[in-house]
């Protein structure tokens, strides 16, 4: 057994995104194996929960947590591995016997820092970087195509990678009584096409609205929701927020809220120009709905054949298959058996066998 500490941090954050559900995914599979090894949890806040018994954890709430407190941490509890969810390893934890393991969502922003939100920009070119260079003894790739990209564009050696993907939790699987339930909560009574996640530049939320207007040309009932942050740093992003027609934006939905509207919409459209996974096509297939996605990146690994596959830079491609699932039930319907049972593969099981299996190469 050895000990191994984890940035447990979005176990306790309240509005996660991408990034933070996988950290939380993973940090919850650890949870279920309190014998496997001893787990050592670091957190910013105190967990609301309870934690398995002999599970050690520490929590400080001030400046300097990750590049002073959490490096003290990890020398007096003598941590021999730390898994940290975000690709940064502080400098004076490099400085350490302990070894260390990052979670790598994706690459995107190396070819285009636009996609990163402004405040990150500086954080990504002069910390991330440098710690996926430097400072990190293992990588888990959360596809395939994201370590394609850690060693082709950064020259990593395919060995110190291991791919973890992902897991579709159980609570999402098709919701009886759903469209009623989302009529009650958001007012919503018509058919309605779906887009879950924060409205940035990789999201392609610029075209899906271009061909929404196409779709409305003919179906001017159409309606697109939109759940997920919109920061003002983008023009797509404010299309959204300024009331652009046909839309509606939810911004910022609870989690409990997504079965309900991933099993009552026609179709999840999210075909984004990249994607390091793509967890809201998982969740969407699992609750049966069909799915629209790019075929570029880590897409095609999560859909499959269970989803129409686009080039996310062709308006067109996107119009088409907006048209095809919003007048084709029969298409939709096949769609949805193939995304249900597609999902089925992508068990926690898988994933935490994945997981551990990257920590014994990490020590090894």
């Amino acid at each position: 057994m050895f000990r191994i500490a984890i940035d447990a941090r979005p176990l306790t954050q309240k509005q996660r995104t991408g990034v933070e559900n996988v950290g939380a995914q993973f940090a919850k599979l650890l949870l279920s194996q309190p014998q496997k090894h001893h787990w050592h949890f670091y957190f910013t806040e105190p967990p609301g929960f309870d934690l398995p018994k002999g599970t050690r954890w520490r929590f400080y709430r001030g400046p300097g947590w990750m590049r002073l407190i959490l490096p003290l941490w990890l020398f007096i509890d003598r941590i021999q591995l730390v898994h940290f969810y975000l690709s940064y390893v502080p400098p004076l934890a490099r400085a350490l016997k302990t070894k260390t393991i990052v979670t790598v969502c994706d690459l995107m922003w190396l070819d285009d820092i636009s996609f990163l939100d402004p405040p990150s920009r500086k954080f990504f070119v002069k910390g991330v970087l440098p710690s996926l260079k430097n400072r990190t003894d293992h990588f888990i790739a959360i596809s395939e195509a994201t370590k394609r990209e850690l060693v082709s564009r950064l020259g990593i050696m395919p060995e110190k990678v291991s791919v973890v993907s992902p897991y579709v939790d159980e609570r999402f699987r098709p919701v009886e009584g759903a469209k009623e339930a989302v009529r009650q909560i958001y007012g919503i009574d018509k058919d309605f096409l779906l887009f879950v996640g924060t409205v940035k530049p990789n999201k392609n939320m610029g075209r899906i609205l271009d061909a929404l207007s196409s779709l409305r040309e003919q179906h001017p009932e159409a309606l697109l929701i939109v759940a997920g942050f919109a920061p003002p740093f983008w023009s797509e992003a404010k299309r959204v927020a300024e009331g652009e027609l046909g839309v509606r934006w939810l911004n910022y939905v609870p989690d409990e809220h997504l079965p309900l509207l991933y099993s009552s919409c026609l179709a999840l459209v999210s075909p984004s120009i990249n994607e390091g996974f793509g967890l809201p096509l998982l969740e969407a297939m699992a609750c049966g709905a069909a799915v629209i996605a790019g075929n570029t990146g880590a897409q095609p690994e999560v859909v499959g054949d269970a989803g129409l596959l686009v080039n996310p830079f062709d308006t067109n491609q996107i119009t088409q298959a907006l048209f095809a699932l919003w007048e084709d039930d029969s298409l939709r319907t096949e769609l949805k058996r193939k995304a249900i049972e597609r999902a089925r593969s992508f068990t926690h099981q898988r994933t935490l066998s994945q997981l551990l299996n990257a920590y014994e190469k990490a020590l090894s």
